[in-house]
């Protein structure tokens, strides 16, 4: 029997929670005031985009549906499908056509993918000036194992990633990825691996970082001790921020949404509540917290002075992929005996095959505005109301930039008092 030996991609993010569909640019919020992209968005930019906010909600509620009773949570479709879009440059066959299926990027060849990416990634980590955006990518291989040119050199000329080989039986390898991970993440995710097996070969690092200040930032001496209400009926202690400003809002027997735009107001949090506040949240993020459901729902906003109040809150989230990508239709990346990432490294009689997708994220949210953090490992094994919006109840919370649509996070908040 041949050994087993594994290619880990992982890739740290920095962004907040949820990442959204576009809004209209005649309700931003506070004062009216809205940015616009520099540019137009190419049609490959435009086609990427669809597919990330398709991918992005399939993956929330699958996540929320598979980790159905953890509280809170908070990922980051940008850093997962950006990770996967790297990995899927090495598959071949049925194994591209799957991940590629999964990821709503079907009809668009690995070249078209690969220029969307980087054209998109230039465009967001320069768009405002007055947020922080880092996007960051490396490939850290076995320096015996023999990769692919083409393979790195798409990977360098696309997603401008770093790549070395690494003596990776020394354990200094270990510190030389993750001060990597470290500097990458402005410190948010000190460490993505603990020790490297002796499988793997290969780790693909993308990393995001997101600091975002509010275009209306709340008063701190405003901010006090409230009631957060449980869905199991319980009220805890939260610390609720509150302020009265205009805001682009929709309440509905559908949702309870308002828009809370960062900087020049391109960069949005959207925070989203079940009209019938007797719906417990996972039911609404299942049936209601679609695209369709967001386009129409952003139509109807409205700019309004409304009171706010929402919970001050901070969060950590980890979880493994596997099973949910494979539920998404990518089997057979997860295949020893069927996947094909030839174009990675010639391994034969061997083959290499996803062995693990693992997803963990930071987000803290107070007065001044949001900084977050995420990192997604992917592991390849070779074969071997009135008018007023108080969250003080379950809520959504997503992240987007506003005018191209494109999604950065997703989360819930069942329970802001756990941290």
């Amino acid at each position: 029997m041949s050994t087993i030996r594994s290619i880990i991609l992982i890739f740290p993010t920095f962004f907040l929670a949820l990442l959204l569909a576009t809004c209209q640019s005649d309700v931003t919020g506070p004062g009216e005031i809205h940015g616009e992209l520099p540019r137009e968005l190419t049609a490959s930019e435009k086609q990427l985009v669809e597919a990330d906010q398709s991918f992005s909600y399939d993956i929330f509620r699958q996540t929320v549906s598979y980790d159905n009773e953890e509280e809170n949570l908070f990922i980051s479709p940008l850093s997962i499908s950006t990770a996967l879009a790297m990995t899927l440059n090495g598959a071949e066959g049925e194994t591209l056509e799957q991940m590629k299926e999964a990821l709503h990027l079907n009809g668009m060849d690995t070249g078209e993918i690969n220029e969307a990416f980087q054209s998109l990634i230039e465009l967001l980590v320069s768009l405002d000036p007055k947020v922080t955006m880092k996007i960051a990518n490396s490939v850290w291989h076995e320096q015996s194992l023999v990769v692919e040119d083409d393979f790195l050199q798409r990977l360098e000329d696309f997603y401008d990633a770093e790549v070395a080989g690494l003596d990776f039986r020394n354990s200094g390898s270990v510190d030389t990825i993750n001060s990597w991970v470290n500097e990458n993440t402005e410190g948010k995710i000190e460490k993505i691996i603990d020790r490297i097996p002796p499988e793997m070969v290969m780790y693909l690092i993308n990393a995001i970082y997101f600091k975002g200040d509010w275009l209306s930032k709340f008063d701190k001496d405003e901010t006090r001790k409230a009631d957060f209400h449980l869905e199991s009926g319980e009220t805890v202690q939260v610390d609720m921020m509150s302020q009265k400003e205009r805001y682009a809002v929709n309440f509905s027997e559908e949702v309870r949404m308002i828009e809370l735009p960062y900087g020049d107001s391109l960069f949005t949090m959207s925070v989203l509540m079940p009209g019938d506040p007797e719906m417990p949240l996972n039911q609404f993020i299942e049936e209601e917290v679609t695209k369709e459901n967001l386009v129409q729902w952003r139509s109807n906003l409205r700019v309004s002075e409304v009171p706010l109040e929402l919970p001050k809150f901070e969060m950590e989230y980890e979880i493994t992929y596997n099973d949910i990508l494979k539920s998404m239709g990518m089997e057979k990346a997860f295949d020893e005996g069927a996947a094909d990432f030839s174009g990675i490294a010639d391994v034969s009689p061997q083959s290499l095959y996803i062995s693990e997708v693992k997803h963990k994220t930071f987000v803290s949210v107070d007065e001044e505005g949001t900084e977050a953090a995420a990192v997604t490992s992917v592991g390849v094994g070779v074969t071997s109301l009135p008018p007023s919006m108080i969250v003080n109840r379950p809520f959504v919370f997503i992240i987007h930039e506003r005018e191209s649509g494109t999604n950065l996070f997703m989360g819930k908040v069942k329970d802001p008092s756990v941290l």
